[in-house]
């Protein structure tokens, strides 16, 4: 459904730069050469010079090794940190020393009383003044980090993992978990700006205190945990501290700016013909400082709607409301088109709550801060925040008549509802994470001067946090954090265990079978599955006695190989995908419901974004444990016998069946918790058996 639009809607492809990691710091060579050659130019027309060096600034980017993606080698921890679980806190864990920390009881009233055990951090000031030598940049790369274990009373059990830099003192680390806030004398000992903190809602719950107080020391946050009740709370936690990052920033700049007017004995130069000394660093190559990723337009209505509340809300005009340039225009644009929820058949709670508003997933809107105001729809080279979708992104990248030099200074990064980037299209938020932090591909109207050592040494992204918040945890989810956030002051990841998993939502009285798959590495995964499912799994519900059988499956690349098998053996079928219209669904289910047609393939996204009943299932089989978990419960509920056929005459045939391999780890334990999970994928037995009494 959804992939039509994005076909018609995207640009012809531009032959991108090469994204590997060597390459991509080779290139920028030659514009720190260029960057050199401009601060030259600028400190020989001006009667100043300056007598001081910065070998920071030199750093030779040849030291940077590339970044080895293995994605075997990848999965393969995954699998070892969840056997490792339940061992002694002092082991080795993934170059990783893990610590004992100092915890808490959570259930203490203690701390939540108590301000004095936080101290002001002046976590911005610190951040980007450290300068990250050649030494720092090998110990980055090579993963080696300290683990600290810790748990507060509402995001539970985390880790916070801190590289192990010799720069960096980092055995000392202690977290206090941060007390409520009722008043704004609590947000300012955090070092919130007081312009922000009379313009916050109190008093703020202890998950927007908890998740704040990780943002606001700069950590990576990894936050599986998002629900719909808890969602406005994490999304004005986040809000919160892109807007204060911004106040920050920007009133650094304009102090600079006092600082270096006085510095010019000749009132009528130039800022940019002044010399300027290295402390006066305070800006990236562009402007922008700030990407917010989000699905949909309803998203972005939310996330602007808290961000002018926290800039204006003690500014409200009766007459014209908050002081937002373009706000009216904003939410014509991004309010309405609500999906049309069925009152006679009605659709799941988590649907209806996922799809209201406005579900456009191509969107982009910059944001631009002044003294008195915030203009929306500003120019992107312009804008201090960018809030878009990870399509309008890709399409941005991709045209020919338009540069992504704005994606390359990113200091601050939110990815929420990440999640429902898996049903869009996972690889659009790949493709814009992979073009962060390039080399411009034009020189910028930044004064170089100005621009921060590391942005001209290439390492900006160890100075780039991001905030990563979705619902569940998959390989991709973990694969992403690995691979494509290196914040060199750590992050914080969260370890609430599974304990019962989605399975305990199921009502059917059915026996669920879970068959593990043998395989030597992911690569081969694919191909082990489709293989077993042909050899082994079709033959058994192909013979007489079996009909009626649902195939559920996850990828749509697995979907189309089923499909054009089922067509060469001519076996008996009806198919639907997302790409699937209305009227060849309805005919599908018919046949399928009055034995007209002995299987049916269906892809997961198509029970995303349709919620589709289908009637008349005997045999279920999951070709891979679903990527949201909640459709686990509701697909064996559709057995349930008031949906089935009374003619069918197949009234003792039920079946439920599972497939998968030790790389499915993730899956499963949203399934079935860890603790199980943990016993098929690495227990004797291929087949175990679970039903919902168990």
């Amino acid at each position: 459904m959804r992939g039509k639009q994005r076909n018609r809607g995207s640009q012809p492809k531009r032959k991108s730069t090469p994204l590997h990691k060597a390459d991509k710091f080779s290139r920028n060579n030659k514009f720190i050469q260029r960057s050199r050659q401009m601060e030259k130019s600028y400190t020989t027309q001006t009667q100043f010079h300056k007598d001081t060096t910065s070998d920071n600034i030199n750093m030779c980017v040849d030291l940077l090794p590339s970044i080895k993606e293995d994605a075997n080698t990848c999965y393969e921890q995954l699998v070892d940190q969840y056997s490792a679980a339940n061992t002694a806190l002092e082991v080795k864990e993934d170059n990783a020393i893990i610590l004992t920390a100092n915890t808490k009881d959570p259930d203490s009233d203690k701390d939540e009383s108590n301000t004095s055990n936080l101290k002001p951090c002046n976590s911005f000031t610190k951040r980007f003044d450290f300068e990250l030598s050649s030494d720092d940049i090998t110990d980055l790369i090579s993963n080696e980090r300290n683990i600290y274990k810790f748990k507060w009373s509402e995001i539970g059990d985390f880790r916070v993992e801190i590289p192990k830099l010799k720069s960096l003192n980092t055995t000392n680390a202690n977290y206090n978990r941060p007390p409520i806030a009722t008043k704004s004398a609590d947000l300012q000992v955090l070092e919130v700006k007081s312009q922000l903190c009379q313009n916050v809602r109190y008093p703020l719950s202890a998950l927007e205190m908890q998740v704040f107080h990780c943002a606001n020391n700069y950590l990576d946050i990894y936050y599986p945990r998002r629900t719909h009740d808890n969602a406005e709370e994490i999304r004005y936690a986040y809000c919160l501290h892109v807007v204060n990052h911004m106040l920050k920033s920007r009133l650094l700049i304009l102090r600079n700016n006092e600082k270096i007017a006085g510095l010019a004995k000749d009132p009528n130069l130039l800022s940019s013909e002044v010399s300027i000394p290295d402390a006066l660093r305070d800006q990236g190559l562009t402007r922008m400082k700030v990407l917010i990723i989000l699905p949909f337009r309803e998203s972005a209505l939310k996330t602007v709607q808290n961000i002018g509340n926290l800039m204006f809300a003690n500014h409200k005009d009766k007459k014209n409301g908050l002081p937002i340039a373009r706000y009216e225009r904003f939410i014509n644009d991004f309010s309405g088109d609500t999906i049309y929820f069925p009152k006679t058949n009605p659709k799941p709670r988590d649907y209806e709550q996922t799809f209201a508003g406005n579900t456009d997933d191509n969107f982009k809107i910059g944001i631009r801060f002044t003294k008195k105001t915030m203009s929306l729809y500003s120019d992107i080279s312009s804008s201090d925040i960018l809030i878009a979708s990870p399509l309008a992104l890709r399409m941005i990248i991709n045209d020919k008549e338009q540069d992504f030099d704005f994606l390359n200074s990113i200091e601050l990064l939110v990815i929420d509802q990440a999640e429902l980037f898996m049903a869009q299209n996972w690889e659009n938020l790949l493709y814009v994470l992979d073009h962060l932090h390039l080399q411009p591909q034009k020189l910028p109207d930044t004064n170089c001067q100005r621009v921060r050592s590391y942005c001209l040494n290439g390492t900006s992204r160890f100075y780039r946090q991001t905030l990563f918040f979705a619902s569940h945890e998959l390989p991709e989810f973990r694969g992403l954090m690995n691979n494509k956030c290196h914040n060199y002051q750590g992050r914080v990841r969260i370890t609430n265990k599974i304990q019962v998993g989605d399975i305990s939502n199921v009502v059917t009285p059915i026996e669920q079978v879970f068959q593990r798959i043998d395989c030597s590495s992911v690569e081969s995964a694919f191909n082990d599955r489709f293989q077993y499912f042909v050899r082994h799994i079709l033959p058994q519900f192909t013979r007489s006695g079996q009909s009626h059988c649902l195939i559920y499956v996850p990828s749509y690349f697995d979907y189309v190989r089923l499909r054009n098998h089922f067509k060469n053996e001519m076996v008996n079928y009806v198919q639907i995908s997302e790409y699937t219209k209305k009227e060849k669904i309805s005919r599908a289910r018919d046949i399928f419901f009055h034995s007209g047609a002995q299987f049916m393939l269906y892809s997961e996204r198509a029970h995303f974004f349709r919620r589709t009943r289908i009637k008349g299932v005997r045999n279920l089989i999951f070709y891979q444990p679903p990527n949201f978990p909640s459709f686990y419960s509701e697909l064996i509920n559709l057995m349930l016998e008031t949906n089935q056929n009374p003619r069918d005459g197949l009234q003792n045939v039920m079946n439920v069946k599972i497939l998968f391999t030790k790389y499915d780890v993730l899956s499963l334990s949203n399934i079935v918790g860890n603790e199980n999970a943990m016993k098929v994928i690495s227990g004797l037995s291929d087949s175990y058996s679970f039903s919902n009494n168990e």
